[in-house]
């Protein structure tokens, strides 16, 4: 399959391969990376310092090139550009890679089910994350899935949305972001769990009140209730979001009915949103202690003892720690630990 993509892309050699991660793990998930918001033609310096923490898996959480095209020959060759660059060839050949795409990576700015190469893209995109060639995500329309992690009270169930391929237009009452077929699923994967942990990723915030120019499941408030609805109705435990998008780092929080969720947002691998005013908005709105503006990426680290927690880290351009969050596991919520 990978030979297939390289010769398609004009490559005459393949680049080592990560291990394959498999869609269930019986070893318990120990540390989680992620990022999003990648140009190649930019410096890409996160890679050696994300391998730098022996991650068990990194997450993309879209925009992994921008192709910004529905010519199917420039995706194919800027994702192409991505996969040879060699730190991230080098990342990817001792850490397994998944994840999502968004928008630029799946086809034009701000596009959804109207893009006219959209199952060219997902098989492009597919190709990219060494998908194998008999994957269910290369049958089904959209490139949602999950991965399982751990066992019993160490179980966590990894699962990416695709908000792209179903997406309509934002603004009607039922604009919808996954489509009919991915919300059967999510809930067949919800319904089903026996995770005590959901990790839940999608390329655009989930929890981020409306702010004008930007994405967010609040575009699509129909979408948001029935996401909220579902996590209700099958007591999920342990939910917590990681998204990308906004070239920018925050944690952010709601309160849904009874219970606060939690939200970390990762965005800007090779550059960031650097506008004085802005941005200078946008911190005060989420805190000097909740937001970062910078090269960023972010980690994971969960601790499995008789207290389940988790440290939610944001680091720079220069490995250096510049966000943490520590949450410990509650009846089923992540509470902050004092």
């Amino acid at each position: 399959m990978l030979r297939r993509f390289f010769l398609k892309l004009g490559v005459g050699h393949l680049l080592s391969l990560a291990p394959f991660l498999k869609a269930t793990d019986h070893k318990p998930l120990r540390a989680l990376a992620f990022g999003s918001c990648n140009r190649t033609h930019l410096p890409q310096p996160m890679w050696p310092h994300i391998q730098a923490h022996s991650p068990d898996a990194f997450l993309w959480l879209g925009d992994v090139v921008y192709a910004n095209t529905t010519d199917p020959i420039e995706l194919r060759r800027k994702l192409m550009l991505q996969y040879a660059h060699p730190g991230y060839a080098t990342l990817r050949s001792t850490v397994p890679v998944i994840g999502i795409w968004d928008d630029h990576d799946f086809g034009g700015n701000n596009q959804g089910r109207e893009n006219p190469i959209r199952k060219q893209s997902q098989q492009l995109f597919l190709d990219f994350l060494d998908e194998p060639s008999d994957s269910a995500r290369r049958r089904q329309q959209g490139i949602y899935t999950s991965y399982v992690y751990g066992q019993g009270r160490q179980q966590v169930k990894l699962i990416l949305l695709d908000t792209r391929y179903h997406r309509d237009l934002p603004g009607t009452g039922r604009a919808d972001t996954l489509g009919d077929a991915q919300w059967r699923w999510l809930e067949r994967e919800l319904a089903t769990s026996t995770a005590s942990v959901h990790l839940i990723a999608s390329s655009y915030s989930v929890l981020s009140t409306q702010i004008p120019g930007a994405e967010e499941w609040t575009d699509f408030k129909w979408a948001r209730k029935r996401l909220f609805h579902l996590l209700k109705k099958h007591r999920v435990g342990g939910v917590l979001f990681l998204t990308g998008d906004r070239h920018f780092a925050a944690f952010l929080q709601e309160q849904v009915g009874e219970h606060v969720f939690h939200e970390i947002m990762s965005s800007g691998l090779t550059h960031y949103l650097y506008r004085p005013r802005i941005s200078s908005v946008l911190r005060a709105y989420y805190g000097k202690e909740n937001s970062f503006f910078g090269l960023n990426f972010g980690m994971l680290n969960f601790n499995w003892s008789d207290d389940v927690s988790l440290t939610c880290r944001v680091y720079d351009k220069h490995n250096q720690q510049r966000l943490i969050k520590q949450l410990s596991l509650r009846d089923g919520y992540w509470v902050e630990k004092n």
